[in-house]
Formats: structure tokens, sequence, C-alpha cells
């Protein structure tokens, strides 16, 4: 008799373990089988990682968990993850970058606070840039996956052939202008046809750090008014169209048909600000591979050097069914464990911060801990939610770069338009 109960509890405890395993998004299977959880991510290149990670976590959960990757081109990602929430078919745990607000707002993101705090999970682990970044309206929303920081590549074998002194770290926009001319000029009694700096006008990897560096802002830190025009945003532009003006970096025209980083490791310019999403370029190209290139940190403007620090992390949906099975993917995914192998294999910045020393070893031609570095001085990438200002904002930058407008007049103009929009949203 003794035997019979407990071989019915033990089945009655299988039963209900099972049952508790039922899958996220309608994605469970039955109860005799384990669970089901879709992964969404959009980058091919760091597909074959991550599925080695996942194939590591569903080994150690054989029989409980089965985790499938979904990768959707970034063209379609959004368009489709959008449409799945809709129909709540929603993947149980995808990637998020700053888009981030847009979701919490929608109410599609599961907040992860009653996670971390019911196992005391430290997330002092992770940078904290990053960490901030996902914290919404005072609630935790993602586990960081990655980041990104901006810096400074040199050629050295241009400054050698022009006989440029390389800058040292602590340099500021006064040293770049000073190297910049004398850059310009031995170029030009050369007879050569090198720039001394190019850049890509996007906003991650330049103008953005240079509002800040400069005690301007792109956005507030509510999330209500655009800062383009402030004095000091102005200001930090206008230096930028300085150099071109000044041929000590390239004209607009040039860097719109051609990538300030394309420029750099074919051998046309001397300094290039450049993301470390870059550093995989940088370090293949045979610039860096015959030892021509030096990361630095970038100059500082007239409040500090300030990087724009952008990353991935991954999110849960609202939705998902089995929401303890996709904290554990997510918590094995984010971890030392994964994060160090994504780091050896370079295709990450980990957030994991003992993991980062993986990915710097991972580098040979180049001294990826420059970048590291960098990211100790980072801001959160700034986002509200609401896309179509930032769009007008762009724009505004592209009229000042382009000279079609002053600076003040494409500030000025840029940001009435935008703050209409704000205004109507928040307002």
């Amino acid at each position: 008799m003794k035997k019979k109960i407990t071989a019915l509890l033990l089945a009655l405890t299988l039963l209900l373990s099972a049952t508790a395993l039922t899958g996220c998004g309608g994605s469970g299977e039955s109860s005799d089988g384990p669970v089901s959880l879709t992964l969404s991510l959009w980058d091919e290149a760091q597909l074959p990682v991550i599925q080695e990670n996942v194939d590591a976590f569903n080994a150690a959960h054989e029989g409980e968990i089965k985790v499938n990757i979904e990768q959707i081109p970034w063209d379609t990602y959004w368009t489709k993850l959008d449409a799945s929430l809709e129909t709540n078919e929603a993947p149980d745990v995808f990637w998020m970058n700053t888009y981030v607000q847009k979701y919490v707002d929608a109410g599609v993101l599961e907040p992860l606070d009653s996670y971390i705090e019911g196992e005391s999970f430290d997330m002092s682990v992770y940078a904290e840039g990053r960490v901030n970044a996902y914290n919404v309206n005072g609630q935790q929303y993602a586990l960081p996956k990655g980041l990104d920081a901006v810096a400074v590549a040199l050629n050295t074998e241009l400054f050698d052939r022009y006989g440029v002194e390389l800058p040292q770290e602590g340099w500021t926009w006064d040293d770049m202008r000073d190297i910049a001319t004398q850059l310009r000029d031995a170029i030009a009694a050369a007879g050569g046809s090198e720039y001394p700096i190019v850049m890509e006008l996007d906003a991650q990897p330049s103008w953005m750090n240079f509002l800040y560096q400069n005690g301007g802002n792109y956005l507030s830190d509510d999330g209500k008014t655009c800062g383009i025009a402030l004095p000091e945003s102005k200001d930090a532009i206008q230096q930028v169209v300085d150099l071109m003006n000044d041929e000590q970096m390239a004209p607009y025209s040039v860097l719109t048909e051609t990538k300030g980083t394309d420029l750099f490791i074919s051998g046309q310019a001397a300094i290039v600000f450049i993301g470390s999403w870059k550093s995989g370029v940088l370090e293949d190209s045979s610039l860096a591979a015959d030892g021509n290139v030096q990361l630095i940190q970038m100059p500082s403007m007239a409040v500090d050097n300030k990087t724009n620090m952008g990353g991935l992390g991954y999110v849960m949906s609202a939705n998902c069914e089995n929401k303890e099975a996709a904290w554990e993917l997510m918590k094995y995914i984010t971890g030392e464990e994964a994060m160090s192998h994504e780091a050896e294999e370079g295709i990450d910045i980990p957030a994991y911060l003992s993991a980062q020393e993986g990915y710097v070893a991972n580098f040979k031609n180049i001294n990826a801990q420059v970048f590291m570095d960098a990211s100790a001085n980072g801001f959160a990438y700034p986002s509200n939610g609401n896309f179509d200002w930032t769009t007008i904002v762009d724009d505004a930058m592209q009229e000042a770069f382009g000279q079609v407008k002053t600076v003040d007049e494409a500030m000025d103009e840029g940001v009435a338009e935008a703050q209409a929009i704000l205004d109507e949203v928040f307002g």
C-alpha cells in the first residue's frame, strides 16, 4: 500500500511539473513534452554563436525546455514583431534596442523586477549604463546582452609619412584641430589626397556624442524636450561644419558618397570616429594587419568625453505562458558562460563585465580595450519610444552639415517641427 501511495505521489508530482512547463505565447507542447520557447533576433552574423549558446541551454534542460531561434532580417524584424504582438503570437524572448519605451508603453513587455527580486539576482554583473537603458518608469524590462561605444582610430602610417605626432590620451577638440591643420598642410605640400579627419555623419558614431560632450543634448531626461537647438548643441554642430570648411575634415559630399570607415581602411584618412560595431572591420583590414591602426578615446569638448552607448537586451513577451522557463533562458544567454563565448568569438562586446576580457583577447590587430574604456563614460542612447520626431532631427542635421541651411536655421526649424510632435504625444 505504501509503495502505491508513493508511486501515486510521484506521478502527481511529475504531472504538475509538466503542466507548469506549458509554453509561452501559445508555443508550449503537451504535458508529456518539453516547454517550447521561441527566441527572435535579427543579426545573421551573430546567429551561429548564439545558436551554440542555445544548444548548450537546451542540452542542460533536455526534456524540460526546448528553445528554437527565429532569425528575422532587420528590415522586417520590427514589422513582424508588431504583427505577432497584435495577434498574441509573439516570440517568448526577443532582442530589444532603443525602441524599448515604445513596447513598454504598449504593455507588451514583461517587467522583470519580480524575477530579479525573487532570487536576489545580481544586476551589478552588467555594465550599469546598459542596465539603466532598459529601466523604464522605474521598472527593469531587459537583461543586457551587449554594448557598443565610440572611439577614434588613427592611421599611424599617414602620421609617420607626413611627420605629424600622434595625439595622446586626454586630447581635446583644440588638439584635434591643431593636428588636423598640420596634416592638411603636410598632405597639400606633398601633393597627397588623403583627408585629415573623416566620420560617418549618423547620430551614434558622431554628432550625438558631440551634443553631450559640449553640454547640450538630443533629448531631455524626461523624454519630452528635444535639445538640438540649445546653444551648446548648436555650437557642437557648428564645430563639425567648421572642420569641413577649414578642410580639416572630408567635405560633406565625400562623406555622403563613401562611408568614413571605408575611407579610413582604404588609407584615405588619418583619423576616423568609429563605433565598436565596426571593430571587426578594422581588425580584418590590411591596414590593421600591417600594424597601422591605433585606437584612442575621442577628444573631449567643453564638458567631457562622453560616448553614446547603445547595445542590445533580451526582453520577455508579456503574453508568455511560461515566464519561469523564459526567465531561465534569459539568465543563461546573458550570463557569464554564454557571454564569454560571444566575447571569445568577437560577435559583441558583452554587457556582462567579467566576460569582456575575452572580447579584447579576440583581437590581434587592434586594441579593443579602448572601446571598453570608452564605455565607462557612456550614456544610454536617448529614446522616448516615439520615432516620428527623430527623422525630422536627422534631416535637420544633414541640412546643417550639407550647408543647405545655417546651423542656427537648421536646428531652430528642426526643433520646432520635432517639438510639435513631442508636445502632441507627451504634452
